[in-house]
């Protein structure tokens, strides 16, 4: 799955946070964005127009993303969340995290870790949310190839929910950017044993094997 579809299915499934009286709306349009981005933008736009719901304005900057204007989009849903009250925790937190997956989809990771660390910081309080979080900054840090940090992301990750095969599989080709191809090889194996048909992890598995054999990390292709 993409980015893209994981933020859109994400945001369909958090559709009442637009408010009473504007889930119904808001989770239309952004089911009409898969279909019609610029017709979706345009509505969007218009529903923030009459009422400033927070809900048209987010549409809008999805809307966006899907028409590969991924920066604009980013850079609408950050302001968004900036605008909210700092009691509004949970709907700040989504904004931030979609802002950041945005950044990723732009091929910007420095702007993808600063949206997604500011996400990270507004749920610090409940473990619970942070996985995903840890894990879509632990990819902004590998897109920069800063191979440490986002294992410190993965294992924090980790430690709160242990059987992730995606985290695993992420934390595997850190670490073998890092030459330490044992611990490589075991979160491999360990993704593999969670998600025993999944083709991305015998990928890695195998990927870590010939890293282990060459002496050198391999380039994924």
């Amino acid at each position: 799955m993409t980015l893209a579809a994981l933020m859109l299915s994400f945001t369909l499934m958090q559709a009442n946070a637009a408010g009473v009286g504007g889930a119904d709306r808001f989770g239309q349009c952004v089911a009409l964005i898969e279909s019609d981005a610029v017709r979706a933008y345009e509505e969007g736009m218009a529903w923030a127009g009459e009422a400033q719901a927070l809900g048209g304005y987010r549409c809008a900057a999805m809307a966006l993303i899907a028409q590969d204007r991924a920066e604009e989009g980013a850079r609408r849903l950050e302001s968004l969340a900036a605008s909210l009250s700092p009691d509004r925790t949970a709907l700040r937190a989504e904004l931030f995290s979609q802002a950041g997956n945005a950044w990723l989809i732009a091929r910007e990771p420095a702007q993808a870790a600063s949206a997604l660390t500011r996400a990270i910081a507004t749920v610090q309080a409940d473990p619970s949310q942070l996985p995903d979080l840890l894990v879509d900054r632990a990819r902004a840090y590998a897109m920069e190839r800063d191979w440490r940090k986002a294992e410190e992301d993965l294992s924090r990750a980790l430690d709160i929910r242990a059987a992730d095969a995606l985290a695993l599989r992420l934390r595997a080709t850190a670490r073998m950017h890092q030459n330490s191809f044992d611990l490589a090889e075991a979160d491999a194996l360990r993704a593999t044993a969670i998600e025993p048909a999944s083709v991305d992890s015998l990928l890695v598995l195998g990927h870590v094997r010939e890293s282990r054999r060459l002496g050198a990390p391999v380039e994924e292709q």
